[in-house]
């Protein structure tokens, strides 16, 4: 497998709790070889986007200049042809399957572990 997913919205985390158990995650799959996490964080009940979703954008962006993964990718930008996606698709051809990054959908994101 080199996909795997991480559903927050089952453990109803802090924003700290959130970004520490992806954190951990991510070091699982690198040990594990695992290509792509996709987190299932929740867009939040106001329609304006959830906290852990915005606290996670900013720290995949400290984490990926750390070196902690490759990439990272919203759900809503599935729906492009960025070159950023068709690499994340070509790393790890499971996410063309998958239902749930076929409806631009903001309250899920994907780490792109390895290249």
């Amino acid at each position: 497998m080199e996909y795997k997913t991480l559903n927050l919205k089952e453990y109803m985390p802090t924003v700290d709790q959130a970004l520490k158990m992806i954190e951990i995650e991510v070091e699982l799959c690198k040990k594990e070889g695992i290509k792509a996490l996709k987190i299932i964080h929740g867009y939040g009940s106001s329609g304006v986007g959830g906290e852990i979703r915005k606290a996670l954008k900013n720290w995949a962006k400290l984490s990926m200049r750390k070196g902690l993964f490759e990439d990272f990718i919203r759900g809503e930008e599935f729906l492009s042809e960025t070159q950023k996606v068709k690499d994340a698709k070509t790393i790890c051809p499971e996410l063309v399957g998958d239902i749930d990054l076929y409806f631009a959908n903001p309250g899920i994101s994907v780490i792109i572990i390895q290249k």
